[in-house]
């Protein structure tokens, strides 16, 4: 390690700790223990305390070091962005290259698995038919009427008995239209990543994101995340794209305005 990596290295540690001794005594003066604060801020009690006494190396990346900051700040009333800054400069890497391969992979089966087989593309058409049918009961007739064979010499009892066998196999036909599927929203990390969700200003969830997790009707979400660049979001009716870069960390809208 060259001079200005152990300069940068000793700088960031000296703002952890200081950061960290800021948030006890704040905590502290509002009357909570370690415990309590973790339990409000839905974290783990281990992580604050090597937090408070600025143990880096039992904290997980530096972006999350920031992101846990900034919000223990803004909960205790201190200034979050001049806490922030005390942690001094910090280098984030980016997603590892050997997730690209899985997340690919995992991407073309998500839209193999949206293919209609044509079984369903039958009974979309004939279900079609059969609306048509419902909402205009006179077309039955003339369908009826249609499908008859023309012979005169047939007996006024005998015609019913057709038509209304022709009208039997009509009715066969009429099935009822599958459900319009939910166009639900799936949310991935590459690595376990922490990350919040709140639907109309109130959480949902705040945790690690290990794998994916679907979420229903969306378009109200937000998410907070400390790895923006490895949240992937998938969606039957857009392709799968990442949450943000990896500094650009506050509340994003899953369903941004088009």
């Amino acid at each position: 390690m060259d001079e200005q990596g152990v300069v940068d290295n000793h700088g960031t540690a000296t703002g952890l700790v200081e950061a960290g001794r800021r948030l006890a005594d704040a905590r502290a003066a509002a009357g909570l223990s370690q415990q309590q604060l973790a339990d409000q801020m839905h974290i783990g009690v281990e992580q604050l305390s090597a937090l408070e006494h600025g143990h880096q190396d039992e904290l997980p990346e530096p972006v999350f070091i920031k992101a846990m900051v900034r919000r223990l700040s803004s909960h205790l009333g201190l200034d979050a962005d001049a806490m922030v800054k005390t942690l001094g400069p910090h280098t984030a890497g980016g997603p590892r290259r050997s997730s690209i391969g899985p997340t690919r992979r995992g991407i073309a089966s998500q839209k193999q698995t949206t293919r209609p087989p044509l079984t369903l593309l039958a009974l979309a058409g004939l279900a079609a038919l059969g609306l048509v049918v419902w909402r205009n009961p006179s077309e039955l007739t003339r369908l009826a009427q249609e499908l008859s064979p023309a012979n005169p010499t047939l007996e006024p009892s005998e015609a019913n008995v057709e038509e209304a066998e022709v009208a039997d196999e009509l009715d066969a036909l009429i099935v009822t239209a599958p459900p319009i599927a939910d166009l639900g929203l799936t949310i991935s990390s590459s690595e376990p990543s922490w990350i919040a969700l709140r639907r109309k200003g109130v959480v949902e969830f705040e945790g690690l994101l290990d794998g994916e997790r679907r979420i229903e009707n969306p378009d109200l979400v937000e998410i907070y995340a400390g790895r923006p660049d490895l949240v992937q979001l998938s969606a039957p009716d857009a392709e799968t794209r990442t949450l943000g870069a990896v500094d650009d960390i506050r509340w994003i809208p899953l369903k941004p305005e088009r």
